[in-house]
């Protein structure tokens, strides 16, 4: 006889860019009690998500990447979940733009070899959705959604999500990145009014809807603090780690709860 276990993810804990600040990082990990004090899963089977942009800036990133990877495969074994989604700094390394990572020879190609392998398995995405909340680095537009709508039967957040990925590792596996999901906003010194899921600005992305009509979490771009907009339907989540730990985590009820972690 085969049984089938009933459990169910108990709470998605969602965490912001990390940009090398990795001793922030830890802290939040553990108050959220995903990771013991020797860095190893806890998190029976909760989910993490982080948001993207593990690299650049910070001193630490490697490191922070590294952990990352240990226990995305650690989650796996005890039923729990690490979702992992691309950064306009990871995407970056991955179109062989160097500059923006700072860096060089062999080590850049080494990563941007290994961020090609992850995101064809899929254990970096360019979208996640839960609970109807949708997840990107920097946001779906007004602009781009329509034209997901026009690919979908319903443009739901689950919809938009496994479109996003499919589109995503095609690109990747083709090496062609025409769409607009690789749109940069004028905002970001780029070329299109708006831009895609990886380098669109937080107030141009909001500016394109009246409402989002669906919730959207994102990073990429950094605020004071995370709110939960229920005008906008935009939940914004990078703080900047070096100077502010704050994460959310997504259960049964309809509002995600804000959480902060105290300074030392």
């Amino acid at each position: 006889m085969f049984m089938f276990s009933s459990k169910k993810k108990k709470r998605l804990v969602v965490v912001g860019d990390i940009h090398g600040q990795f001793e922030p990082f830890v802290s939040i990990l553990q108050h959220a009690k995903l990771i013991d004090d020797k860095l190893n899963w806890t998190g029976s089977h909760d989910s993490l998500i982080q948001m993207g942009d593990v690299f650049d800036r910070g001193p630490r990133a490697k490191e922070a990447d590294e952990l990352l990877d240990k226990i995305q495969k650690q989650a796996a074994n005890s039923s729990g979940e690490v979702i992992r989604l691309v950064g306009n700094h990871e995407l970056e390394i991955l179109l062989s733009n160097f500059s923006i990572s700072g860096l060089k020879g062999e080590e850049a190609v080494a990563l941007r070899d290994k961020l090609t392998e992850k995101v064809l398995s899929g254990e970096w995405r360019g979208a996640y959705a839960y609970k109807g909340f949708l997840f990107t680095h920097a946001g779906v537009t007004r602009r781009l959604y329509k034209i997901f709508q026009m690919q979908l039967e319903d443009a739901n957040a689950y919809n938009v999500a496994v479109l996003i990925n499919l589109i995503f590792r095609e690109s990747i596996k083709h090496q062609f990145f025409k769409h607009p999901i690789f749109n940069i906003s004028v905002s970001r010194s780029g070329m299109d009014k708006f831009g895609g899921i990886f380098w669109e600005d937080l107030t141009d992305l909001v500016h394109s809807y009246t409402q989002s009509p669906i919730w959207q979490v994102i990073g990429h771009t950094q605020v004071d603090h995370i709110v939960v907009d229920s005008k906008s339907h935009f939940i914004p989540v990078d703080v900047g780690l070096h100077r502010k730990m704050q994460y959310i985590v997504i259960e049964d009820t309809d509002r995600p709860l804000i959480c902060e972690v105290p300074r030392p």
